[in-house]
């Protein structure tokens, strides 16, 4: 492998949408986004519960450790985006980093749910940060040149918004296939025990099973997608002048489309994990459900993963990328915190009804299916950009683009159980790992923050996409004006 070294034209790759095999290249695109998926789904719903309720580690400190290794994020992605744009290898630009972080993305997950025993409250704050980091950057190393397939794999307005539904369907269900394991299988009930849920050997085994599943779809995706981008006879792939990284990102950054995607995502996805990272607790804190009944409701999921895969290309046809995912956005707003409304104002069905599991199931159908939904949209308008910026610069960036995504997406998994840690240290919460029921009080603060926060973030992400601006038809002038661009440029450098 060799970095190139000479300042050229860019040539961008053609779009392989025509070419036989499309569905094949989306399922293995899909299937790398697994390894992320379980990540996101472990550090939002389970890192937290095991180390402040089962190893007694304080909320606080969970939260520091988790947004501290975001730190180290802010200056690793930006450079490995910026590598994987400019690699050259007979394997491509993306592959080389694919198959050499697949071992150790898994391994440094499976650390995390393996801690020494006995650890006291600094050593496993160090041992917590430590793995966080090792975790973050791995999967970096693997997520960022994946997801960066995408533009060469079609440059077609709608087909760009399959692939990323792909991409978010295999993400969401490979998450909640562990996170269904870990709480109908890994933390369900045992003889003798009064609360299996805060058992830290079915958090080990979570980890184990976890680390397999990451190591098999990693490997499998880079394997998959391998024929589909390598050059064929005559193909180049784009150089770009050796210019520093804070540039390229002043190039993304300045882009008007860009930034609302960007700071839409963030927005979004951070209302998203604090979700996920505080429906843990109330789900048995608030509801007093049982894991058998917490897996119940993620089973329900995958329906609202698999409504979201097919209803994606639908709405963009209907209403154009900016237009779907405000109208997903303003439902969110509404619905998202809808049930603990109810229970702030006394009118959630209760157990004894009969009617409070079938109320949960329905609505987390719907709700996740929105929140499959805006990602998709999202990250489809991100992928638009990549010919936005082209046209403006002359320069492609798909591996610094997807870099600042996978940051965004990292960075609200952190943020959001930071968030977190805040709403449970303000509500009082305790750190006791031996306690099992709440106060009330200290439920219905918690429900208090967690909602003023949600239509906060809400009502900012709505903002920020209503100033995007790549239509299909802007797309579609971009495509020309990029055609035409490369035709003259392959008509002054013939020989």
């Amino acid at each position: 492998m060799e970095l190139a070294s000479r300042e050229v034209e860019p040539v961008s790759l053609p779009a392989m949408t025509g070419r036989p095999g499309v569905l094949r290249n989306k399922l293995f695109y899909g299937i790398g986004a697994v390894a992320f998926g379980v990540k996101d789904n472990g550090f939002q719903i389970l890192l937290l519960l095991y180390y402040n309720r089962v190893l007694g580690l304080q909320a606080s400190l969970v939260g520091l450790a988790i947004l501290a290794a975001l730190i180290v994020d802010a200056f690793i992605d930006p450079k490995i985006g910026f590598w994987s744009d400019r690699i050259r290898s007979r394997f491509g630009r993306r592959h080389p980093f694919m198959y050499a972080a697949a071992l150790p993305a898994s391994l440094s997950y499976l650390l995390l749910f393996l801690p020494p025993a006995h650890l006291s409250k600094w050593p496993l704050f160090t041992y917590l940060l430590i793995t966080s980091v090792l975790t973050r950057i791995c999967i970096s190393f693997y997520e960022i040149p994946s997801s960066a397939l995408a533009p060469e794999l079609t440059s077609q307005y709608d087909e760009r918004t399959s692939f990323a539904g792909y991409r978010y369907f295999f993400g969401w269900t490979g998450g909640l296939s562990m996170t269904l394991l870990a709480f109908s299988v890994f933390l369900n009930y045992q003889p003798g025990q009064a609360i299996a849920i805060l058992d830290p050997i079915g958090f080990r085994k979570y980890g184990i099973a976890a680390a397999v599943l990451m190591f098999i779809s990693t490997l499998v995706s880079a394997f998959g997608t391998q024929a589909a981008v390598r050059p064929e006879p005559g193909q180049l792939y784009y150089e770009t002048p050796r210019i520093k990284i804070l540039q390229e990102l002043r190039n993304i950054f300045s882009n008007r489309s860009a930034l609302s995607a960007i700071l839409s995502s963030k927005l979004m996805l951070l209302a998203t994990g604090l979700s996920f990272a505080l429906g843990t607790y109330f789900n048995i804190y608030a509801w007093g459900l049982s894991p058998r009944e917490i897996a119940i409701l993620t089973g329900g999921l995958f329906f609202s993963a698999m409504a979201a895969l097919a209803v994606a290309p639908w709405v963009t046809r209907r209403f154009d990328k900016r237009g779907a995912t405000l109208r997903a956005a303003v439902l969110l707003f509404f619905l998202l915190p809808f049930p603990l409304e109810l229970s702030l104002a006394g009118h959630f069905p209760t157990r004894a009804s009969g009617v409070m599991i079938p109320f949960l199931l329905i609505y987390n159908m719907a709700v996740t299916a929105l929140l499959v939904l805006v990602p998709i949209l999202l990250s489809s308008m991100l992928v638009d950009v990549v010919e936005d910026i082209e046209v403006q610069t002359g320069l492609r960036q798909e591996g610094v683009i997807y870099a600042i995504n996978t940051f965004i997406a990292k960075f609200a998994t952190g943020l959001a159980v930071f968030l977190s840690t805040v709403i449970l240290t303000l509500s009082h919460f305790p750190d006791n790992g031996q306690m099992t029921e709440i106060n009330a009080r200290v439920i219905n603060l918690m429900s208090e923050y967690y909602v003023g926060a949600l239509l906060l973030l809400y009502a900012g992400a709505i903002v920020t996409t209503y100033t995007y601006s790549i239509t299909r038809e802007r797309h579609a002038q971009n495509l020309q004006t990029l055609a035409a661009r490369h035709k003259l440029q392959a008509v002054t450098t013939e020989p």
